[in-house]
């Protein structure tokens, strides 16, 4: 049955019920079904007891609403989720894909010293030759070895180009030479942007730093 709340009292726990039937029907509150308390013109959905109290109380949410709580917002959330999913699968894949793309031109620049590298293709070949290294080191010491020598021209090709990505000469890279301090200032200017403009050493980069 429906109705509305016409009383209730905390201090007592009970309050009363008016019916759709135009009936009055009191009840108390260990008979309220929700988390709130009752409050004055709530409208109710009730059952009725033998003795005429109301029992089995809940707030009454109109059909639509309920529709619209249990299709619309599942639908968004759904809807939303989906279109972050796609939007990091999306950068997923564009990074893979420039990933993949730096590893394949510096091992075809190999014994390149010309031209530039843009920042990322220098760093994704860094993460490449770390991720080889690490994956022969379980299989073999010796075939680890063997990899760092392969790719010790193409790394040394690909410093050089960063270096003149950033408008300096490939000589800067014998810096390394110099113990921690060289590393270290070489590694600060590996990360720097490319040079927005063609230099003596090229065209400006065109991919992603």
């Amino acid at each position: 049955m429906k109705g509305k709340v016409l009383d209730f009292s905390i201090q007592g726990n009970t309050g009363i019920i008016l019916g759709d039937n135009g009936s009055r029907y009191p009840f108390t509150g260990q008979q309220w079904k929700e988390q709130i308390n009752p409050i004055r013109g709530t409208v109710v959905d009730f059952e009725v007891s033998a003795d005429q109290q109301a029992i089995a109380i809940y707030i009454d949410v109109p059909i639509p609403a309920q529709a619209s709580i249990l299709n619309k917002a599942p639908t968004e959330s759904i809807s939303t989720a989906t279109t972050s999913a796609q939007q990091i699968f999306n950068k997923l894949d564009l990074a893979e894909n420039s990933y993949q793309t730096a590893i394949l031109n510096c091992f075809k620049k190999f014994a390149d010293f010309k031209g530039r590298s843009a920042r990322s293709e220098f760093w994704y070949f860094q993460l490449f030759c770390l991720l080889l290294s690490i994956f022969l080191h379980f299989i073999s010491q010796n075939l680890a070895s063997l990899a760092m020598l392969i790719v010790m021209l193409p790394n040394l090709a690909v410093s050089v180009r960063r270096m003149h990505d950033i408008g300096r000469s490939g000589w800067w890279v014998c810096i390394v030479a110099i113990p921690i301090v060289g590393l270290f200032l070489f590694l600060f200017w590996a990360i720097q942007d490319s040079d927005p403009e063609t230099n003596q050493y090229g065209l400006a980069t065109q991919s992603t730093n």
